[in-house]
């Protein structure tokens, strides 16, 4: 029966089959699976994945690159570019939700700060004993001070400058007379302690606890922060007075009484540029982290801007009346806000992308401040006299009140000492402080970042992780050329790439006559656009004029890059349509653009250039050897004594007596 069932249902199913009635309507069941194989198909060449749907911000679910991208016909680089600009919108996205969810404060409140339980309570009369009482045991440990008055005759070794390290661990101090030192201050663990006998202006740390920079009298050294050994004499660092690390690009830039700003590499031991600022002694020397320019703060009241790139300021302000004693720039907001002091007594507070439209904020001090320093939340601290306050930052980046002293969130008094160098410690809330007679370490609530990533700086790193941490900082190392102010034009393509590769019908800046003489070439020798001169890409482009200025700058010079751009140029390109002018120009070595030219590139030190120089070297000793050497001469020539002059006859001068 069951052999019979099976083959009479067998039969049913081919005589089904090869019905056409059942053949030309399908059953559900054969539609939804269809429908299911044909959505997912789509969804896998048209979309995300779905794990990585569920972990998508609900805003990026629809999110496109965009239109510009369209121009460009290389299928490759375009869903490459896409796939970097949405990988980068969904890291904002996802870094934004990471900030909304760790901050577990309340709305309206900033974290960690003091709260108050009325209006007429005042958090700047809270002082270090209170605060110590209402902390845990060892929170109240990292408030302390160090007396470092043990000089001759009872004269301290100050005034004292400092520095703590990326992860906050470790603490250097320099005093003004020769003091050095550093330590673990969270452990209480000593690493050295030196006097070099002569003046120390700054201190600064390097990539890691290993090693320390001094600027010291004459010159900056790098000494072994755990044995205080001299590791190296920088003799092109003269009369240094500020120094700064950029992490990121392993550069020590330095800063003095000559006004010469210099970049040392401290990975290789090269001098990277050197840059005449032409405003003589700077005191003032601060970084941006977000975009490794660095500010310079001069003593006629200028701040400059400065990239190794450019031997020239890349931004040039007038923030003060008188000298700028302190400059710091808030990292908190995208590195938006730059505070500025000076000795006229004014504190500003400026806005990075619009620095020419004046201060957001400014209120004059009653006393000129001496530091400025921003922590990790946005807290401001200052110098003045005897005092150090601390500022909200919701009330130092209020731009609806203008003016006026904001009311300081904390204070702390110095009684016979002045404070000079102020520094936040990263991922604590604590503020050091070094005056004329140590240093003192504040406990700040809300100032410090409590959550810190572990893979770029790490408080709790042992000594495995710190040497796979410098690995991977030394793979990862940024080139000098990267620094720019503008950040975002990194990555993206440039305009004129994007117009040549675009539809011969779309309309173009290029005139007809540079059209057609970019075909002409093309055809000529087959070499693309990217491939041609500076003088070439000038003549395509219809600057006619910049194009003759560039190739007599040349001809001076007698470094044209193509000899034959000027013959194949007037072979190639045709005459633009209508009259042209032909324009005066001075003619000679003294040529105003061959000397601008030459200032402009005097101080930038190009590897190339540097390569190019040595090969010319090599190749002009080579031809002074070869003819020495058919001249018959020998190619060492052998010391000679003292007493070989009276050998040789000796020519008589014109005139002299026989």
């Amino acid at each position: 029966m069951a052999a019979s069932a099976r083959s009479e249902g067998g039969k049913r199913k081919r005589g089904g089959k090869g019905n056409k009635d059942k053949k030309d309507k399908p059953t559900s069941t054969h539609d939804e699976s269809a429908l299911k194989l044909q959505s997912s198909s789509i969804a896998s060449a048209t979309r995300m994945p779905t794990s990585l749907q569920q972990a998508t911000p609900s805003s990026m679910q629809n999110a496109r690159p965009p239109k510009s991208f369209g121009k460009i016909h290389d299928k490759k680089l375009r869903a490459h570019l896409s796939n970097e600009y949405l990988s980068a919108k969904r890291a904002a996205e996802h870094a934004k939700l990471a900030d909304q969810y760790i901050n577990i404060s309340a709305p309206g409140e900033g974290a960690g700060l003091i709260e108050l339980e009325d209006d007429l309570e005042r958090t700047a009369k809270v002082t270090q004993s209170v605060i110590r009482d209402s902390v845990g045991v060892d929170t109240a440990r990292k408030s302390f001070s160090l007396q470092l008055d043990g000089g001759r005759d009872g004269v301290g070794l100050g005034p004292y400058r400092c520095d703590y390290t990326r992860n906050g661990r470790h603490l250097a101090l320099g005093g003004r007379k020769g003091h050095i030192a550093a330590f673990d201050w969270h452990a209480g663990k000593l690493s050295f302690e030196i006097n070099v006998k002569e003046t120390v202006r700054d201190i600064k740390w390097l990539h890691n606890q290993d090693y320390i920079a001094v600027a010291q009298k004459k010159y900056a050294f790098i000494y072994d922060a755990h044995s205080g050994a001299e590791i190296h004499k920088l003799k092109q660092h003269v009369e240094v007075h500020r120094m700064q690390f950029l992490p990121y690009h392993f550069l020590l830039a330095t800063i003095g009484s000559a006004g010469y700003l210099k970049y040392q590499d401290v990975s290789t031991g090269q001098l990277v540029s050197q840059h005449r600022t032409g405003l003589g002694l700077c005191n003032v020397l601060a970084q941006n982290p977000l975009t490794a320019v660095l500010h310079c703060g001069h003593a006629n009241g200028t701040v400059t801007l400065w990239t190794p790139n450019l031997s020239t300021p890349a931004l040039k302000l007038l923030a003060h009346c008188g000298p700028v004693s302190g400059i710091s720039i808030n990292t908190q907001n995208g590195g938006r806000q730059m505070v500025t002091s000076g000795m006229d007594g004014c504190v500003k507070v400026w806005d990075s992308r619009m620095l020419g439209r004046g201060a957001v904020k400014e209120w004059v001090n009653p006393r000129p401040a001496s530091d400025v320093q921003f922590s990790q939340r946005g807290l401001l601290g200052m110098a003045w006299s005897t005092h150090v306050s601390i500022y909200d930052p919701a009330k130092v980046l209020d731009s609806t009140a203008k003016s006026g002293v904001p009311g300081p969130y904390l204070t702390q008094n110095f009684p016979k000492s002045e404070p000079l160098s102020l520094a936040f410690c990263p991922f604590e809330d604590v503020l050091g402080v070094a005056h004329g007679k140590g240093f003192d370490s504040l406990i700040v609530p809300g100032a410090g970042e409590p959550n810190f990533d572990s893979s770029e700086a790490n408080p709790f790193e042992n000594r495995r992780t710190k040497r796979e941490r410098e690995v991977h900082s030394l793979l990862d190392k940024i080139q000098p050329d990267m620094i720019t102010l503008d950040t975002e034009m990194l990555g993206q393509l440039e305009s004129k790439t994007l117009q040549l590769q675009a539809e011969p019908a779309a309309p173009t800046r290029l005139t007809v006559a540079a059209q057609s003489s970019l075909a002409i070439v093309k055809s000529a020798d087959g070499r693309p656009y990217a491939r041609l001169s500076r003088i070439e890409r000038l003549q395509l482009d219809g600057k006619a004029e910049e194009a003759e200025e560039a190739l007599d700058a040349a001809e001076d010079d007698g470094d044209d890059e193509d000899p034959r751009s000027r013959s194949r140029l007037a072979a190639n390109i045709p005459a633009q349509a209508g009259p042209v002018q032909e324009k005066k120009r001075a003619r000679g070595r003294n040529k105003a653009l061959k000397r601008y030219l030459r200032k402009k590139r005097k101080n930038v030190i190009d590897p190339q250039t540097v390569a190019v120089r040595e090969k010319l070297e090599r190749n002009r000793a080579q031809r002074e050897q070869e003819a020495r050497q058919k001249r018959g001469e020998a190619e060492s020539a052998q010391p000679q004594s003292a007493l070989d002059v009276f050998s040789r006859p000796r020519k008589r001068a014109r005139g002299a007596p026989l």
